[in-house]
């Protein structure tokens, strides 16, 4: 692939952002690309795939490629916006196979998926949803059970638009799917006319969002509906479920989410607009950096019920608990595992502050007190933060955070060591050369 974009200037697949024209893109090289056509599903070589949004060192229930006799018996799995999936070799990141999700079921035949998929932290069951386009597009929110590898699809939904869902969310009781006011033009079919997802999408500031909340146990399928005033998001942090206090024998759903206003981050990206010199630049730094700034929002969903509801059913209001400053928020947020499902304080991630063409810092938010840390550094462009937590702590913020870090002055990267609960730096592992920036990393225990 690496080399046919070398030898003809050009990538002719669907992709995230990509402009079809010779104008290179971030999103080549930070997103991945959507190499399954929408007219029809091929096979992909190993060396045509281009999948690595995000990382999972175990996914059950997925066929593995590797060869008898292979020396290494560990695999990653790569994941995209897309139904495909790529199994590298976790010692020498060689690729080792291509599937999709129609492997582990047969009715998984759309070709959008959420990159972020969810595990439940306690029996290790994977969660993801399929979406199909069409004249009616249709979600398929599915179960991967870790004990038996077997798929089984926990939601069929239709009559709703088929939005662009990085990320959703899982609570012990539920997954819920909110489906943003950024949803893609002709039902999809536009994405076979501009060749990539960001221009094939319209977003509507009058449509509000809605929120559907989706029972994980007994097949009852959608059990709540809601609706908030529109925004868009890649990421969700942590999310947990109580008995309601106000309506009895209900559910009450706490989470957090990292929100834009609109659009604009997507564009924000693109390359004449991250570099520095460039004109268009301008337009998202200084005075006009808020338009493609995050705010870190906590919701609430209020009295969820047992039974089965349609998706057209009047929503109850997602409750917006509060809204963090731009300057304190944090995109590609993370917290303690450990804390998954349950009620949690802290969210770390990249925070931006209107410095610089790209994010400018770490931060640590506590959404109990709703102030935030910094870790501001000039000319200092972090990769996202990823928590390990202290087998011996006992505090929720007993841990270590990881971030790639690029120094802009000396143009090379390092490792950066910090301490999650004073923030400071405690280390870190410099590198020779600079480490192309891609949006999530994974960290394993051996």
């Amino acid at each position: 692939m690496i080399e046919t974009i070398r030898t003809t200037g050009a990538y002719h697949e669907i992709s995230f952002g990509q402009k079809q024209d010779p104008c290179p893109s971030l999103f080549r090289k930070a997103i991945s690309t959507f190499q399954a056509a929408m007219s029809g599903r091929q096979e992909k070589d190993l060396d045509e795939a281009n999948v690595g949004v995000t990382l999972h060192d175990h996914i059950p229930g997925m066929p593995s490629q590797r060869q008898p006799g292979s020396a290494s018996t560990d695999s990653i799995w790569l994941k995209s916006d897309n139904s495909w999936l790529q199994e590298i070799d976790s010692s020498t990141l060689e690729p080792v196979g291509v599937t999709d999700q129609r492997s582990i079921h047969p009715q998984l035949t759309g070709t959008l998926s959420a990159a972020h998929m969810r595990t439940d932290p306690v029996t290790g069951d994977y969660f993801n949803y399929n979406l199909e386009f069409g004249r009616q597009a249709v979600y398929r929110v599915f179960k991967v059970s870790a004990s038996s590898g077997k798929t089984s699809i926990i939601a069929t939904i239709k009559n709703v638009r088929a939005a662009y869902i990085h990320s959703f969310i899982l609570t012990k009781k539920y997954v819920i799917l909110c489906i943003f006011s950024a949803y893609y033009a002709k039902g999809g079919a536009k994405i076979l006319w501009t060749k990539n997802l960001v221009d094939a999408m319209d977003y509507d500031p009058n449509e509000k969002n809605k929120w559907l909340v989706i029972d994980r146990h007994n097949g009852k399928g959608v059990v709540g509906v809601f609706e908030s005033d529109p925004f868009f998001a890649f990421h969700s942090a942590n999310a947990w479920d109580e008995d309601s206090t106000t309506e009895k024998g209900k559910t009450d759903v706490t989470l957090d989410m990292s929100t834009y206003e609109n659009l604009d981050i997507l564009k924000r990206f693109w390359y004449e607009n991250m570099k520095s010199t460039s004109p268009t630049a301008l337009d998202y730094t200084g005075v006009h950096a808020g338009r493609a700034r995050c705010s870190l929002r906590r919701y609430r969903l209020v009295g969820v019920g047992e039974s089965s509801v349609p998706p057209s059913s009047r929503p109850k209001v997602a409750e917006l608990v509060f809204a963090a400053p731009k300057a304190d928020s944090a995109e590609l947020p993370t917290f303690n595992g450990r804390y998954a499902c349950k009620p949690s304080r802290y969210i770390y991630g990249v925070c931006d502050r209107g410095n610089s063409t790209f994010f400018d810092g770490l931060v640590k938010f506590d959404t109990r007190t709703q102030t935030a840390k910094h870790r501001i550094q000039q000319a200092q462009s972090p990769g996202e933060p990823i928590f390990v937590a202290d087998p011996e702590g006992e505090d929720e913020d007993d841990g270590v955070l990881l971030s790639v870090m690029l120094d802009g002055t000396s143009g090379k990267s390092y490792l950066l060591v910090m301490d999650a609960k004073t923030f400071e730096e405690v280390g870190r592992a410099e590198m020779k050369t600079a480490v192309g920036f891609g949006f999530h990393g994974h960290f394993v225990r051996k």
